[in-house]
């Protein structure tokens, strides 16, 4: 028996199986994208809360806040997270608490430009709460899908 043959270490031997792993990253996106496309209408539809962001990247125009654009944002770090979880979980099941901390900071991080848009604070947060709401629902999913593999 060569030393390969051991398993001892390998990341494909402590790795989760890709199947859950995989549907619980790409649910996990759905979810968010759903969440935050039924806040925006809550938030500009029915509040008529008026957010606004650049249009475009360091311009101080601002136009009003699309779906579109909050759909496509949240659909795409979403599966990028998706990707992220399961690179993450090869190594093992300590991999879903790193990835869990990095979607953390992610959110966290990505929602700070919003304090430098030229608006009022309310608004601001206003637009501060579809990151943290995809950041809650993106974690929420993985970690009670992916608590079925450890469930007897």
């Amino acid at each position: 028996m060569t030393e390969a043959s051991t398993g001892t270490g390998s990341p494909s031997r402590t790795a989760l199986p890709s199947g859950p792993v995989w549907r619980a990253g790409l649910l996990a996106a759905l979810a968010a994208t759903v969440v935050n496309a039924l806040a925006w209408v809550l938030v500009q539809q029915v509040l008529d809360a008026g957010l606004q962001i650049p249009a475009e990247p360091g311009s101080t125009e601002l136009n009003s806040l699309p779906i579109g654009a909050v759909i496509a944002v949240t659909a795409i770090t979403s599966l990028v997270g998706a990707v992220v979880l399961w690179l993450l979980t090869r190594r093992g099941p300590s991999g879903v608490r790193l990835w869990a901390i990095l979607a953390m900071a992610f959110g966290v991080l990505s929602a700070l430009p919003a304090f430098g848009i030229d608006v009022s604070t309310t608004r601001q947060l206003g637009l501060v709460l579809f990151h943290l709401l995809a950041t809650v629902v993106v974690i929420a999913v993985v970690r009670q899908q992916l608590g079925r593999l450890a469930a007897p």
